[in-house]
């Protein structure tokens, strides 16, 4: 790898929140796009997005919105547990573990402690591209590279350390751009998102 890195870091504290239509919660929204490949980062402004990486803080019991011809993928981003259920089947879900379904089932959140939870939400638009999130635990290097799809990595727990010298630590997230990324962490927690056009 050289060249300087055009990643970008992206912290949740510095992001502008949006409060949710039903007062259960809001998002951060860390990363949209209208396009997939080299032109990755950003256009907030665009509704009709092609993929989209937010963070939301769920403080109540909820119905989430339906949202027909978007994938989603919701990996909890905090200790949990939360309660889940999607399309009539309930799960418990732990920091790290994750959900996949449509914008068209009915999907309900249940809170199991009074402090608030948090979920990284990956939404894809049918028929455009497919996305997923990995999350795995790594002690060492990793190679991310923007040309097999990989859009960001946010840390779920641990420290992150970018070939740059920055530091990344609990849900900072790097979004990527057009060059390969080699990171090194230390006991951490990883949520890959990756996204493919069709």
């Amino acid at each position: 790898m050289t060249g300087p890195s055009d990643a970008q870091v992206v912290l949740p504290l510095d992001l502008p929140q949006t409060a949710w239509a039903n007062g259960a919660g809001h998002t951060r929204e860390i990363s949209v796009s209208t396009k997939i490949g080299p032109e990755r980062f950003s256009d907030r402004r665009s509704a009709d997005y092609q993929w989209r990486l937010s963070l939301a803080e769920l403080t109540r019991a909820a119905n989430f919105s339906m949202l027909p011809g978007i994938d989603r993928v919701f990996t909890l981003a905090s200790q949990g547990p939360l309660a889940m259920t999607v399309d009539g089947v309930e799960r418990i879900l732990w920091r790290g573990q994750r959900v996949e379904f449509t914008g068209e089932v009915a999907v309900r959140i249940e809170l199991a402690s009074p402090e608030p939870q948090l979920g990284l939400n990956l939404m894809t638009r049918r028929g455009s591209c497919t996305g997923w999130t990995s999350v795995q635990w790594l002690n060492g290097k990793l190679a991310l590279d923007p040309s097999a799809g990989v859009a960001a990595v946010t840390v779920l727990a641990g420290t992150v350390l970018l070939s740059d010298g920055r530091k990344l630590t609990d849900l900072a997230t790097l979004v990527l751009d057009v060059r390969a990324e080699e990171i090194e962490a230390e006991a951490c927690l990883l949520a890959i998102t990756t996204v493919r056009r069709l």
